[in-house]
């Protein structure tokens, strides 16, 4: 039998035990008495490993120290055919000891090699090797975004200003065009491909059916003729068109697979705006999303600065709100939930003073969260504010009411129903007097806004796991976050949001896990990516199920309201003219009722699509955030193992809690009639902004 024994002559002080049950990972062989012994300080300690002559040996383990957690023990071993390979560091651990690993040199017998960051060394010997480990080791200390900061201050990695010359915008946005078609590898060029030349194809159908038609309906049977002429050859050329820019798509497809293979041995991401693949640092897209200023992003919780004027005419609204006048959006927002929870009507049935309260707490809300009213309110006092008319609903603050969503913002941040709708305000919601609002501006900011969501939930995914990852204290972060789980699901729609985000949090951990330790095409791996894409898939059924559900309903409530107003009509006319009493829809009294009653049968099933919705886009953006926090190279490949761990964890503590039977007692009332009207009200009056 093949066999691989490392003598290790720890003269540190410092005890190494493996770190955690990944930590031992032996791809051919097995350990002599099943792990890796633990190795005390100042002492001499065997670690061997045996294969058989067909397999032989190829093993990785990585050790920590058992006090402070930050001296690491990291190696690979291998032996076969020729002699034993061998690679070791301590101390601090290499950005990717996998990568190590497949890239060992021998260790010929007699012969010294040091490790290549000089923190050990070891002497080859006929059966493996000697490794001393010094006495004096370097400590692990992770990279934080306070570090990149301190560089960017200095002047190392400055962003440069960014312009270019009017006459290169045209060959800029050609080579953007260029660069944002590019296909990551030959899957999906052949993706694009196909489709492409099915839209050329079909494009060509159509106008070589369409063309004689039109060209009859223009100029009679001279037109037909004409019109089978420039259809033809319009249809041939749009067909040409389309199935050549699909072979060029398959082609670049092609020659992306070098470049796609290397990038997913690197655990790099494909970046398609860009076009090409890209590591993730966490900590330098998080400094880089704090220093981005969205001008238009007003909705609560932006990034704007504390109010300017901090001499005011009055102070009840802040009082109100328990802030000082010169507070922040974040404080202000932070003081509204903390106080409108306490007096919610959910909370006080049959509260008067409660319900007035929650109201009024609104009202001064959607007042100081506008930099234009806060303004107004601190150099005239309420009636300044009170002078003004209309209102508008505040999608962010109507949705984190509606699901109860302001408790899980850190966990999801803000919903993309809530930015899309915010979008759509302020391009179509624009007074007569005001300018038009830069369309492409606004999808640029609604991006932005995204890839911050997705930024700051993976650095609070970074933070709630730091006791597992850095602490290994399992037994106080299982019991921390099913304390905060427990807390989560009391909010509106929690027990829902909690099985979401527990099941994708389970789902990326385990893609991660397999791909990094069975392989990219692992059976693991594969059955872990089609439990994922099962789950997409039946998650995008209940959308388009629960969709064209509220299609139906709405086709219901017109037809009441129209068969209503048609009856209100007829019983004016039967009654000789005298007018009832209507609405401004031309709806009296008893058909408006009708109405009410159909709407609030369909509320339901509304409800229902949104949330829906909801789900749909948790999916998608907790798989680019599992992607910032998994593959975050700011950290070692080590750290990023143990952080899959804490997140499938993680996603398990959040699924059994929304099992529990208090979240199933929730789970069955959430969609009666009379709690969604509730909610609904209750989140408009909540959200409704003066103006």
């Amino acid at each position: 039998r093949a066999a691989m024994i490392v003598d290790i002559e720890n003269e540190s002080p410092h005890t190494f035990v493996l770190d955690g049950d990944w930590a031992n990972w032996v791809t051919a062989g097995e350990v002599k008495g099943g792990k890796p012994p633990q190795i005390d300080a100042n002492k001499s300690t065997r670690l061997e490993v045996t294969g058989s002559p067909v397999t032989g040996v190829h093993a990785v383990f990585w050790f920590i120290d058992n006090k402070d957690h930050n001296v690491y023990l990291s190696m690979a071993l291998s032996r076969h055919i020729g002699g034993p390979s061998f690679c070791c560091f301590a101390g601090v651990p290499p950005a990717n000891l996998k990568t190590e690993s497949k890239k060992l040199q021998p260790a010929p017998a007699g012969q010294t090699i040091k490790a290549s960051d000089n923190s050990c060394e070891w002497v080859g010997t006929a059966d493996g090797v000697k490794l001393k480990i010094p006495a004096v080791l370097n400590s692990f200390i992770p990279v934080s975004p306070a570090d990149y900061r301190a560089a960017r201050a200095a002047g190392l990695g400055a962003e440069v200003g960014v312009g270019a010359p009017v006459a290169a915008e045209e060959a800029a946005a050609a080579a953007q065009f260029f660069t944002q078609t590019r296909p990551c590898d030959a899957t999906d060029g052949l993706r694009r491909g196909l489709h492409t030349a099915g839209a050329g194809i079909a494009s060509g159908l159509c106008t070589a059916v369409g063309a004689p038609f039109i060209g009859a309906k223009q100029e009679g049977a001279l037109g037909f003729v004409k019109g089978v002429g420039v259809g033809v050859l319009g249809g041939a050329a749009l067909a040409v068109g389309g199935v050549a820019c699909g072979t060029a798509q398959i082609c670049r497809g092609v020659t992306q697979i070098p470049a796609a293979h290397r990038g997913r041995m690197e655990e790099k991401v494909w970046d398609q705006e860009a076009g090409m693949w890209v590591d993730i640092d966490l900590c330098e897209l998080e400094v880089k999303v704090e220093n981005e200023k969205d001008e238009d992003d007003t909705s609560p919780g932006g990034d704007g600065a504390a109010s300017a004027a901090v001499n005011v005419k009055e102070t009840e609204y802040y009082d109100l709100l328990q802030v000082s006048p010169g507070a922040s959006p974040a404080e202000i927002k932070k003081a509204y939930y903390k106080e409108a929870r306490q007096c919610h009507p959910d909370k006080n049935p049959g509260d008067a003073a409660a319900t007035a309260k929650f109201q009024k707490l609104s009202q001064v809300y959607q007042v100081l969260s506008d930099p234009e009213t806060r303004k107004k309110y601190d150099r005239e006092g309420q009636a300044g504010v009170e002078e003004q008319k209309g209102a508008q609903l505040d999608p962010a603050a109507f949705f984190s009411l509606l699901f109860g969503s302001e408790r899980f913002v850190p966990w999801t941040g803000e919903l993309h129903m809530a930015m899309q709708m915010d979008h759509f305000a302020k391009t179509a919601m624009v007074s007569e007097d005001e300018p038009p609002q830069d369309e492409e501006k606004l999808s640029k900011q609604v991006k932005r806004r995204q890839q911050r969501r997705e930024v700051n939930c993976a650095c609070h995914l970074r933070e709630k796991t730091w006791r597992f990852v850095y602490g290994r204290d399992e037994e106080g972060f299982e019991e921390q976050m099913r304390l905060e789980a427990h807390e989560l699901a009391q909010a509106q729609f929690g027990p829902e949001l909690l099985a979401a985000l527990g099941e994708i949090y389970s789902l990326r951990a385990d893609i991660y896990i397999a791909n990094e330790m069975q392989g990219r095409f692992s059976m693991a791996k594969r059955l872990a990516s089609a439990k994922h894409n099962m789950s997409m898939f039946r998650h995008g059924v209940n959308f388009y199920t629960s969709a064209a559900g509220s299609l139906l309903r709405a086709k219901k409530v017109y037809s009441a309201a129209s068969s209503a107003q048609a009856a209100a009509k007829k019983r004016e006319k039967e009654e000789g003219g005298t007018p009832s009493t209507r609405d401004a829809d031309g709806v009296d009294e008893e058909s408006a009722k009708i109405v009410e009653a159909a709407l609030d049968e369909a509320l339901p099933t509304f409800l229902q699509t949104a949330w829906s919705y909801v789900v749909r886009d948790i999916d998608s953006t907790m798989k680019n955030v599992g992607r910032k926090f998994l593959q975050d190279k700011s950290v070692p490949w080590q750290i990023r193992i143990r952080r899959a761990q804490a997140l499938k964890r993680l996603g398990q503590i959040f699924f059994e809690a929304s099992q529990s039977e208090a979240a199933q007692g929730e789970r069955s009332k959430a969609m009666a009639t009379e709690e969604t009207k509730a909610r609904l009200q209750e989140a408009m009056i909540g959200a409704m902004k003066d103006k």
